[in-house]
């Protein structure tokens, strides 16, 4: 398929979607059939926006199982092939490998592509003040996040193997673009929005003192989320409030029962006995988190960015610990919970600097890669949370074999 007859397909299905959990994408309705025309005028620009958030969306909702499963924050009790997934050994060929891919590596180049697109339909003075824009840099950001985050190499539109970290460098440069745009449009919103994405970046770049200064413009109460719709479904509501096919049983949460940020039930049978999953033999605590089938998926909260500044203070120097306990009580005064008490020592700190970024992000997408780099690190800031687990989600075989540059 042509990078034409790709963007034609989004933005023919962005135009049809429902557009309420998005300000500024309105009055876009279904003209019917798209013309390559049509997509040369202004017009295009809310379709092509709104389908591009629609690809963010679906790759955040596709790779909610998978990152749960292989990093441990769900535990497997029903009946889907999940092979060895679920105890932390992946293959490139196992199932929801390449899926998972193809919709992050799709909204990545949707985005990208549809920026160079808003630079041809746009005067300059248009484009550096346009809301649309700013948005679009700002989902080409997140899904190059997503990319970074949590595989272990990658491919840049079937060109050869790179490193993860190159999505890195493309998603600062994104939400670094983004910044002035979503000043000048007046979106506070999406400048909120920019800052946080950069900082998670700088965090995964061990960046601290640009993490912290960038963590520090967004304001505690912030959220942005990815909109799951009905249409789409939340793919973790379905699995666990339709069908029992994930636990919370035997993960790190089971001995926190009543953390607001993680919510969890005990399901329990006709009988008043503990139900199972749909394997018939693992005890159901389900999570509520999702509760129906549009609950959207954060993709950066303020409380998020009180626990950047927190490890930043950690990770400096010699470690502050003082300001490192502030910013995490700070976070938990969001959610109404009683302040931790100060540790005494770095260890400790780091214990609880891990649990409350882990309970924060909780089935966010987020997980393997906080694990991921934990477990790289040395010292007191290292967490064996993926001790005998695969870090990262190998390039999927229907990549390799498609794509020439793997063939000796």
């Amino acid at each position: 398929m042509t990078n034409q007859a790709k963007m034609l397909r989004i933005v023919a299905v962005a135009l049809l979607l429902p557009l309420g959990a998005c300000s500024d994408l309105l009055q876009v309705q279904s003209p019917g059939r798209i013309s390559d025309a049509d997509l040369g005028t202004k017009d295009a620009i809310p379709g092509m926006v709104t389908g591009m958030q629609y690809n963010l969306s679906d790759a955040i909702n596709n790779n909610l199982e998978l990152t749960a499963m292989l990093s441990g924050e769900l535990y497997h009790g029903g009946s889907y092939n999940w092979a060895d997934i679920p105890r932390g050994v992946i293959h490139d060929d196992d199932p929801y490998v390449n899926g998972g891919w193809s919709q992050a590596q799709q909204a990545r180049w949707v985005a990208e592509d549809g920026i160079n697109k808003l630079k041809d339909l746009l005067t300059a003075d248009e484009f550096a003040k346009s809301p649309y824009v700013a948005r679009a840099y700002i989902y080409a950001g997140y899904a190059n996040r997503i990319l970074g985050a949590n595989w272990c190499n990658s491919v840049i539109d079937g060109g050869p193997q790179v490193a993860n970290t190159e999505h890195f460098g493309r998603a600062k440069d994104e939400f670094t673009a983004a910044i002035p745009i979503a000043q000048a449009a007046g979106r506070t919103d999406l400048v909120n929005a920019a800052y946080a994405g950069r900082a998670q970046i700088e965090v995964l770049q061990s960046d601290w003192g640009s993490a912290a200064a960038d963590a520090a413009q967004v304001p505690s109460d912030f959220e942005f989320y990815a909109p799951i719709d009905t249409e789409m479904r939340n793919q973790l509501w379905y699995e666990t409030h339709s069908r029992p096919e994930y636990t919370v049983w035997g993960t790190f949460l089971q001995s926190h029962p009543d953390d607001p940020r993680a919510p969890w039930s005990i399901e329990y049978d006709a009988n008043g006995a503990v139900a199972k999953g749909a394997n018939g033999a693992t005890d159901m605590y389900r999570q509520d988190k999702y509760d129906n089938s549009s609950s959207d998926v954060a993709l950066s909260k303020g409380t998020e960015m009180l626990l950047v500044q927190a490890e930043a203070a950690l990770a400096s120097g010699g470690g502050d610990i003082t300001a490192a306990y502030g910013f995490m009580n700070q976070a938990r005064a969001v959610y109404g919970m009683a302040a931790l008490p100060v540790a005494g020592n770095l260890t400790d700190a780091w214990v609880d600097l891990h649990y409350e970024r882990y309970a924060t992000l909780w089935i966010e997408v987020r997980h393997l890669e906080d694990a991921r780099r934990w477990f790289a690190a040395t010292g007191p800031a290292h967490d064996d949370a993926l001790a005998d687990r695969a870090v990262c989600i190998p390039i999927p075989q229907a990549e390799k074999l498609a794509n020439t540059n793997f063939h000796g």
